[in-house]
């Protein structure tokens, strides 16, 4: 247990846990959960840069980010202007926790802010530049750029301004979640554009355990490094609250990975209680699900209409039952089944939503044969 001891003496003595929030790696990648868009009292925000990385240490984060405004430090008569310093203050102590540290910056002004990750110079990109020319010397320093909180100040549109920074490649993602807002009209974004997609806190003051948001990256190695090429591949997805956003691929990766059937094979009685098919979901993600169709094939005919279930919710880390109906056609002895599942939680795309299939056999028996 790590013990993070604040202000003077043992009265003041504080115990930081970890939440270990788990979320399962998916095949060819490992899961790793990160927040690019978090501030310090080097600008706007609220707590030392040390503090804002046990945090994200015990909200079961593996990489952050500290990104603070180009020009807006109303602490500055008791903190140095040095963008550089938040970084440097927190690189060791990440380090000894684990997390991945990245060097950021919030740059823009009025309605338009852009956050640039893995900068090497930070305060090169203050001053009053034009925001073009600001992401133009970010892209310079190798950065990763997307969009922040895109419609915040209004309804959200692709304008020619943007189309135009991305035309000349100078931002690779958008934020499609902010705190608690989700911005839908940027979904689509993400395949028509090739967008990545970032779910984050802009936290300025604390964050609460499991009720932050977070973007999953699903990378190749856990290092700074990995995550930047993740970055730049789109391979995320947003997840805020209970819902999580992102490609098919990654999200069905999630769903097998943390979704298992504690059995496969059910036997019962037509006389007495239908049995329970109990599902375990080993990660921190919550699944909400509604059947779409139940088929199945005994050794002389296939049918839709012998079984059926109905919606179910899988909380995180729980054994929940889904509960199977038996229709009077349905013959004796063993069937395979399947289930068709909508797992209403998990998007895809703008209006769709994963859908999974669930095979098991079912034995039916009556008393006394």
């Amino acid at each position: 247990m790590w013990v993070l001891a604040l202000g003077a003496g043992l009265r003041a003595q504080h115990v930081m846990v970890r939440d270990p929030l788990p979320v399962p790696d998916i095949p060819g990648y490992r899961t790793l959960k990160g927040d690019f868009h978090t501030h310090t009292v080097f600008s706007d925000g609220e707590l030392w840069p040390t503090l804002r990385a046990w945090e994200a240490w015990r909200d079961g984060l593996d990489v952050l980010a500290m990104t603070d405004h180009a020009d807006s430090q109303p602490h500055a008569p008791d903190v140095v202007s040095d963008l550089a310093r938040p970084y440097a203050l927190a690189r060791d102590l990440a380090s000894q926790l684990g997390l991945i540290l990245i060097q950021g910056i919030e740059l823009g002004h009025g309605d338009s802010h852009w956050n640039a990750l893995f900068v090497t110079d930070p305060n090169a990109l203050r001053g009053k530049l034009e925001l073009s020319e600001a992401l133009r010397r970010a892209r310079v320093q190798g950065a990763f750029v997307f969009w922040n909180h895109p419609g915040w100040q209004g309804k959200l549109a692709w304008a020619p301004g943007i189309d135009s920074m991305h035309r000349q490649g100078l931002f690779q993602g958008i934020e499609l979640v902010n705190g608690d807002t989700v911005y839908p009209e940027a979904f689509p974004w993400h395949e028509e554009k090739g967008l990545t997609l970032l779910a984050n806190s802009d936290v300025h003051r604390t964050s609460v355990t499991r009720k932050r948001t977070i973007t999953l990256l699903f990378v190749h190695s856990p290092d700074a490094d990995g995550v930047r090429e993740a970055l730049f591949a789109g391979r995320t997805a947003a997840w805020v609250g209970g819902e999580v956003y992102g490609s098919e691929e990654y999200l069905r990766g999630l769903w097998q990975e943390a979704v298992k059937a504690e059995t496969r094979d059910l036997t019962w009685n037509l006389e007495g209680r239908h049995p329970n098919l109990l599902l375990r979901n080993h990660s921190a993600v919550p699944f909400r699900f509604k059947v779409l169709r139940v088929s199945a094939r005994n050794s002389e005919q296939e049918n839709e209409g012998w079984f059926q279930s109905y919606p179910g919710e899988l909380p995180a880390e729980s054994v929940a039952p889904l509960q199977i109906g038996v229709s009077r056609e349905a013959p004796l002895g063993w069937s395979n089944a399947e289930l068709e599942l909508e797992v209403t939680n998990l998007h895809t795309g703008p209006g769709k939503n994963l859908v999974v299939r669930l095979p098991i056999r079912i034995n039916l028996k009556r008393e006394g044969r």
